[in-house]
């Protein structure tokens, strides 16, 4: 893997990424610079570079990808387990069961990850496991030093594997499991055979594995699909362990134990804090969310009660049992929509006040949510980091309740949106004034409620200035926005068709339309490398102004089109527009002006093909911005403000509008 996959050396821990597909590789790498922003990251192709890296390195996390399935895996765990055991594991992987990582009692030695993944449940699961962990015991996430039998089927499974694995536990246990094509065929363990073997090496701890070849014409004790298999044993032997009774006290020592003197104050260990703070109920069907979430929360005020639900009726059922003084609420969940939620909450006297945050990654939906529905005082759109949630959440709970008379029962009214998609309340028929302005650093100690305040969504930016449908960077400004860890630099080669001049002969308007079908991604720390060979533009939609709004690329082996500028060109016509207001000069055919445009995009989405393969990378521009490039002999470039763009009947770029940025035409 070239040197510009790898983070600068310092030393800040590191996270490992074992993925072969190139595009992947820079989609991962840059999601990790956000979810992960203090740590170092390398990329490798293969489980043999992985092993001398973990050697070198010592990562915090490995990251490998098994699609498709990786030789040797087996060997490999056994050998990072001996050198790194303290590192977590996150495996990339198809056909992961949906429920394959909640049914698991642990702690498990890895986490597995669907692949295609959002890039919001990749941004939770890895923040999960590289957060600190305040949870409850029996929490899933362990390091490799737990490995066992939880994690080693599963991931033989979906591997494809075709092998025996011999187990051995820390108590002298032995026993075989053979795989046929990722099926689990036969288990067998002292006296227990077939799915009674599987029942109890999934509850041994302190794992040794090898692998071997298959043994030919052996017994096939286990059938059905290995995900239901896997379930059930995980099930059964989990009923074993709950149920198992207490170890018996130690026996009485015969010889008396002389007083102990009580330690000094100073000395003294700190108790736990005990959780009778405000309680908290938190609803979405991503595990690894819910983990970050919890962890968060639970780090900024460790008194708050949080309880967690994976749908949303069990969200409402704890939301009647507990009456939290807060609803975090998952938009896309299995049984529910987030707007039903919201609905039952409002149509019981019970829950009716409680306030809810919504958090998602479908922000339209969320927003229109979040106007119809008056308990939805805040949202925050998914990814999203620990410090921005903490600060919505203390917001939120300093609030308090919304106002008794003033809740309505259905979800009928109209609330408009502040332009950064926190919900605010919906005006009253009735004048009356406005509240004072009121700083809330603390809960409030008297039980009356609050005035009705908005909750607004801390931003990443300043928030934009409509009708733009992102963020616009101050007008001083001469470069593109700081990268946040997901952004990238867009550079596309444009020919000019038509130029208009402003009365001082500055020029006001551009109209240009690419040169080629290629484009090139960097990153914006290092504008000169490409994160890959080279993308082709694909569809694109607008927003109502006539802006991007998303812009698919596809990401190809061949090079970006080289730029080649030109800042002059052929006049075929000069047209005086609107009279006095401007000239207008177009294009001739023989010797066209051509130009460098560069963006600031953030990768919203990574959709992949059939192979797990990125097929396409869906963009989201950061701001309304552009920098235009005319002088070959000069990097230097001009600020110029998207106006509108034109699309073909397939719906790619036929044409830019640009307009000179108000500080570059004063």
């Amino acid at each position: 893997m070239p040197a510009s996959q790898e983070s600068p050396a310092g030393t800040a821990p590191s996270v490992l990424l074992v993925e072969e597909y190139d595009a992947l590789t820079a989609a991962i790498t840059s999601a990790l610079k956000k979810f992960a922003p203090r740590h170092r990251v390398r990329a490798v192709e293969s489980l043999a570079e992985a092993q001398a890296s973990v050697v070198e390195t010592r990562p915090q996390l490995l990251i490998v990808d098994f699609d498709p399935p990786r030789q040797d895996t087996i060997e490999f765990l056994e050998k990072i387990a001996a050198v790194n055991p303290d590192a977590r594991f996150l495996a990339i992987a198809s056909g992961v069961p949906a429920d394959l990582n909640n049914e698991r009692y642990g702690p498990n030695a890895i986490q597995f990850i669907e692949k295609p993944f959002e890039l919001s449940q990749f941004g939770a699961a890895v923040q999960a496991l590289l957060g600190p962990w305040t949870t409850a015991s029996g929490d899933s996430r362990g390091t490799l030093r737990d490995l066992n039998a939880r994690d080693l089927i599963p991931l033989q499974c979906l591997n494809l594997a075709t092998s025996v694995l011999h187990l051995r536990s820390g108590e002298d246990r032995s026993g075989e499991i053979q795989f046929v094509e990722g099926q689990i065929a036969h288990a067998t363990t002292g006296n227990f055979v077939g799915a009674g073997a599987l029942h109890q090496m999934m509850r041994w701890k302190n794992v040794r594995v090898r692998e071997t070849e298959p043994i030919i014409d052996a017994p096939r004790t286990i059938h059905g699909a290995w995900h239901h298999v896997f379930g059930d044993a995980v099930r059964h032997s989990k009923a074993i362990v709950d149920e198992a009774p207490p170890a018996p006290p130690a026996p009485p020592m015969p010889i008396p134990i002389p007083p102990i003197a009580p330690p000094e104050p100073a000395k003294l260990a700190a108790k736990p804090v005990a959780r009778t703070g405000k309680k908290i109920v938190l609803i979405d069907d991503t595990e690894m969310l819910l983990i970050f979430v919890e962890d968060a929360l639970s780090i900024a005020e460790p008194t708050l009660q949080i309880v967690t639900a994976f749908t949303g009726s069990e969200g409402v059922r704890r939301a009647e049992v507990t009456l939290p003084d807060l609803v975090l609420l998952d938009y896309s969940l299995p049984d529910l929509r987030g707007d039903q939620v919201c609905e039952r909450l409002l149509q019981n006297e019970a829950t009716s006040r409680i306030p809810v945050v919504m958090m998602s990654g479908h922000v339209s939906e969320m927003a229109a949510t979040a106007r119809k529905y008056r308990n939805v005082v805040a949202t925050i759109a998914k990814p999203f980091m620990s410090d921005a949630l903490v600060s919505l959440v203390r917001e939120a709970l300093a609030k308090g309740p919304l106002p008794a008379g003033a809740v309505a029962r259905q979800g009928n009214g109209e609330k408009p949106a502040k332009p950064n998609g926190a919900a605010v309340p919906r005006e009253t028929p009735a004048p009356a004034p406005p509240p004072a302005p009121v700083a809330v650093a603390e809960p409030p100690p008297e039980p009356v409620p609050p005035a009705p305040v908005a909750v607004p969504v801390p931003p990443p930016r300043p928030a934009p200035t409509p009708p733009a449908p992102a963020v616009v960077p101050p007008a001083k400004s001469t470069n593109l926005a700081a990268s946040n860890g997901s952004s990238v630099v867009l550079g596309l080669g444009m020919e000019v068709i038509a130029v208009q001049f402003t009365p001082r002969f500055q020029i006001g308007t551009i109209r240009a339309r690419p040169t080629a079908s290629t484009l090139s991604l960097t990153q914006p720390s290092s504008p000169t490398e490409n994160l890959l060979a080279g993308f082709e533009i694909g569809s694109v939609e607008l927003d109502p102004s006539g802006r991007i709004q998303t812009m698919r690329v596809v990401p190809t082996r061949q090079p970006a089109t080289p730029v080649v500028k030109r800042n002059g060109f052929a006049i075929n016509d000069v047209v005086i527009v609107n009279q006095s207001a401007s000239i207008q000069l177009t294009a001739g055919q023989t010797a066209p002006m051509t130009m460098q445009l560069l963006a600031l995009f953030k990768v919203a989405r990574v959709e992949l093909s059939e192979r797990f393969e990125v097929a396409q990378l869906v963009l989201q521009p950061s701001g309304n911005r552009v920098r235009i490039s005319l002088d070959p002999k000069s990097t230097a470039a001009t600020e110029f403000e998207t106006a509108q763009v034109r699309l073909d009947p397939s719906r790619q770029i036929a044409e830019f509008v640009l307009q000179a940025a108000a500080s570059a035409s004063a």
